[in-house]
């Protein structure tokens, strides 16, 4: 089991990332190796005390329906009083998931491992540039899914306990549009999007065992499906100079539609047009600011272990 070196730092966390990897990462969907979870600091117990101790306001119980329910059918809950171990125990038997938003980076236990993966990919992947990341640790039952959506920020997702399916969809229409990228860079909209069952037959399906993660192109849309036992999964939400212009241009794209009723035509994120509108749409969102969507945060069920589901509903 590996842990921390003599310096106090752990040690490299990556142990296969091959030059396909390295040569697709970021431009196709890519799979990689590391040790997360052979780390004590993913057991059982070690997860229950994170439960516990980490920020309520920074913590999501969550529960959702089945694919054709689509996105609208997701719920959050309360934990009542239940403790870490009991939450995971009800996570493991139900339809539950918990979202430990910015674990990785705020908790004093996980940080150490966070800044070695984010160094391990660096040195991996030469001139590789981060300006800003987001971690957190999402744990979640047996048949829990996540439906289809695009990140805005470029993803690596890390896997550690159980199976899921991650599909990952062509950046192209129908499956996520310009416009679709708009409305959410404008905060409009969730990062949610439409989807339609034939397109699993176009999609790139990639199943995750513990040890493994994969990475795919920006805005590529994705959904995830779990197959089997209780699910550990790290995700990394990580803005690079490259996805800040795109998302530069396509936000002054939108800025130009909305405020000016003009259409722009291009999406190139390079030139210096691009540079043009990554200036200006941070003008624009300094003079105009968006009230961003929030996911849904009235609590309609409280988590019982006992239940089938992990949950039962509160009564109206």
């Amino acid at each position: 089991m590996n842990g921390t070196g003599e310096t106090g730092k752990p040690e490299k966390i990556v142990t296969e990332w091959s030059s396909d990897a390295r040569s697709g990462f970021r431009k196709k969907v890519v799979v990689g190796r590391h040790d997360l979870h052979q780390r004590p600091e993913f057991s059982d117990e070690a997860l229950a005390a994170l439960i516990e101790r980490h920020p309520r306001d920074l913590t999501d119980f969550c529960t959702m329906g089945d694919l054709t329910d689509g996105a609208d059918s997701w719920r959050a809950g309360d934990p009542g009083d239940l403790s870490g171990l009991e939450l995971l125990e009800a996570v493991r038997a139900g339809k539950l998931w918990i979202n430990l938003r910015e674990a990785m980076m705020v908790d004093a236990v996980y940080r150490p491992l966070f800044d070695r993966m984010l160094a391990d990919m660096k040195a991996n992947n030469p001139g590789y540039r981060v300006l800003n990341v987001e971690s957190g640790i999402l744990i979640s039952s047996p048949t829990a899914q996540v439906f289809i959506h695009s990140d805005v920020s470029e993803t690596i997702l890390w896997h550690v306990c159980g199976k899921k399916r991650i599909r990952i969809y062509p950046t192209a229409a129908p499956y996520v549009t310009d416009r679709h990228m708009e409305a959410i860079l404008h905060k409009e909209q969730t990062e949610d999007l439409p989807f339609e069952p034939a397109w699993d037959n176009e999609c790139e399906a990639v199943d995750l065992e513990p040890g493994m993660f994969t990475s795919w192109p920006l805005h590529g849309p994705h959904r995830v499906q779990n197959l089997s036992g209780m699910n550990v999964s790290i995700t990394m939400e990580l803005v690079t100079p490259e996805s800040m212009l795109k998302n530069g241009v396509l936000h002054a794209n939108g800025v130009l539609r909305r405020r000016f009723g003009m259409d722009p035509k291009s999406t190139a994120a390079s030139g210096p047009g691009a540079y043009l509108k990554l200036a200006f749409s941070k003008m624009a969102k300094k003079l105009w600011r968006h009230s961003k969507p929030l996911p849904k945060s009235e609590t309609t069920f409280e988590i019982d272990g006992a239940s089938p589901t992990g949950f039962r509903d509160k009564a109206a």
